[in-house]
């Protein structure tokens, strides 16, 4: 008993030393109110350090902060830049709709309108590669009861789905 107890500590011990770094992005089409709706899972700490690294803060506290509205407007311009849809050849905005927290991450969501169908969707998805080398983001998009998904990281930034 002694000895499993002292493996499951070493092996903690061993996992906090190499975090893993993933953020999740779900991507549905909504046919009927032709748009792209988006939901991107990303953990606290991590969104937390690419936040003050991004805009020179000191504190940013993805936690409980202090203005909600002022977090969500560091999250959108930080996402601005770090994800980007190009749709059937053309480059598509989205609008940053807020963001909530669910346990140690922050669902954040944001949607693209004006989207009648999906032929071909490529998703860029660079967040937090700044900060952590091991950063991988995993992309899941829904069009038409079909769903594809893809594993971003440093060697690949962007994917293309075709439907």
């Amino acid at each position: 008993m002694r000895l499993i107890l002292v493996y499951t500590v070493l092996i903690s011990v061993c996992l906090n030393m190499h975090p893993f770094h993933v953020s999740v992005m779900d991507m549905e089409h909504n046919a009927a109110n032709q748009s792209i709706e988006v939901s991107h899972r990303i953990f606290l700490d991590d969104l937390e350090v690419g936040l003050k690294k991004f805009h020179g803060k000191e504190r940013v506290d993805t936690y409980k902060p202090e203005d909600t509205n002022e977090l969500d407007s560091l999250i959108a311009e930080y996402l601005k830049k770090k994800v980007f849809v190009i749709l059937d050849g053309k480059d598509m905005t989205f609008n940053f709709l807020g963001s909530e927290l669910e346990g140690d991450a922050r669902w954040c969501y944001y949607e693209i309108e004006g989207v009648p169908s999906v032929k071909e969707i490529e998703i860029t998805n660079v967040a937090l590669m700044e900060i952590f080398e091991d950063q991988q983001n995993i992309v899941h998009f829904k069009t038409n009861g079909k769903m594809k998904s893809y594993k971003l990281d440093r060697d690949t930034k962007f994917t293309t789905f075709k439907f």
